[in-house]
């Protein structure tokens, strides 16, 4: 199973509709005479796990609204998640590819019918790396065998091992919410599935041109701080006031998605953001498109507009200083932003009409697919609100003083379609 984490925003529990989402994911590739290297991928928001799975193509962003006259920042999030156990035992289609295999993976499994052509044997760290990838030894052998059959090595084809399915594992992503407590408002967007959909396309690049469900009811845990349980889409979600807090609540989530999570990245998500935090917990066996998340709060930091990105996914806490390759659509917002520097985004779903007070007809952003430093996107509010879009890769409020940065930063060179 996987879990997200997110440091959440001020409100009261009771104020809390609905969950939020973020990304990570660690990988081992082999990488020319090294058999494998461990590799940092991509992630969206705050996102660090405890185990590795894949996310992509992710739609992030924060905008600005006003509620009852009151500024509200909504943070929004959604990809495909697909975990080791997310493709199952998929079949091994022509080619070797197994159906419903990620792009990474799909890489990985081709190196290793590469190195098993070549006489490999299978290491432990071999099927450390399969079992990351969600490869089986069967689906690599039936791949091998095929090879091999059409090498003319028939000789060399061997039996198919019998494999017990593994059972499901516990996951965690995390991402910061900074806002206060008595303010986080979960939004229920089961009305809009496709709503961030609609963003990106409102952001697209115009066309080069040639030469020529209900709420989720919440419960209280106690704790040092707030601490409420909701459920929403595929999501068991704990969002405590005091991020140390969620560890002793682990137990009480459902087996099935309960992961296993280092007591070290929730306090470098207590002592980097101090903000609350929201875990989102899911099962592996759980994946696809999952509803859009979204969270409302009144801002700790009004003066910025922060996109979460920062990545950690082998269960620590991230480091600052790892280069980080993306997969995100990221974009920002203001009820202040003009129009005219804006994407117009025109949804396609029946809006409910408790969910549109949150909502924008206009963004700005930018789909971003490059390594960068690790980090997020911190947008300045007066920028954002007269129609600049630039967000500067930083790090959490209460970082550490002397962290270097290269100071990475995204801007949108194009008009909007």
């Amino acid at each position: 199973m996987l879990l997200q984490i997110y440091p959440l925003a001020n409100k009261s529990p009771s104020s809390i509709s609905s969950p939020i989402n973020c990304c990570v994911h660690d990988l081992f590739l082999l990488d020319r005479g090294e058999w494998f290297k461990q590799l940092s991928c991509r992630g969206d928001f705050v996102c660090i796990s405890a185990w590795p799975t894949d996310f992509s193509s992710t739609i992030t962003g924060t905008w600005e609204v006003s509620i009852d006259e009151r500024i509200h920042h909504v943070l929004w999030y959604q990809n495909r998640v697909s975990g080791p156990l997310a493709r199952g035992g998929g079949e091994v289609a022509p080619g070797g590819f197994v159906a419903g295999m990620t792009h990474i993976a799909a890489q990985v499994f081709n190196i290793l019918v590469r190195k098993a052509l070549a006489g490999h044997p299978l290491t432990d760290d071999v099927r450390n790396v399969m079992t990351v990838n969600g490869i089986t030894e069967s689906q690599l052998q039936s791949a091998v065998n095929e090879r091999l059959t059409a090498l003319g090595r028939t000789e060399e084809v061997q039996p198919l091992p019998s494999e017990t399915p593994r059972p499901a594992q516990g996951n965690c992503l995390i991402i910061p919410l900074l806002g206060r407590w008595s303010s986080i408002r979960l939004l229920n967007t089961m009305s809009a599935p496709s709503m961030l959909l609609d963003v990106q396309e409102a952001l697209r690049f115009p066309p080069m041109r040639d030469l020529d469900a209900p709420l989720a009811a919440a419960a209280g845990w106690g704790g040092s701080g707030g601490m409420v349980f909701l459920k929403f889409d595929i999501y068991d979600i704990v969002i405590a006031e005091n991020a140390l807090d969620i560890p002793s609540v682990l137990g009480q989530i459902d087996p099935a998605k309960r992961p296993r999570v280092n007591d070290d990245v929730f306090r470098f998500m207590s002592d980097w953001y101090g903000c609350p935090v929201a875990l989102c917990c899911f099962s592996d066996f759980e994946r696809g498109e999952s509803k859009p998340l979204g969270f409302a709060f009144e801002p700790l930091y009004p003066q910025t507009l922060v996109v979460y990105t920062f990545e950690g996914h082998d269960g620590k806490s991230p480091d600052p200083s790892r280069i980080v390759r993306l997969d995100h659509t990221i974009f920002v917002g203001s009820y202040l932003t003009p129009a005219q520097y804006c994407g117009h985004i025109q949804y396609t779903d029946d809006i409910a009409a408790d969910l549109k007070p949150y909502l924008l007809d206009h963004a700005m952003g930018l789909r971003v697919e490059q390594p960068m430093e690790n980090g997020d996107f911190v947008f300045q509010t007066k920028a954002v609100r007269s129609g600049h879009f630039e967000g500067v890769r930083g790090l959490p409020p209460n970082a550490p003083a002397g962290v270097t940065r290269q100071w990475h930063s995204i801007t949108r060179p194009l008009a909007y379609v």
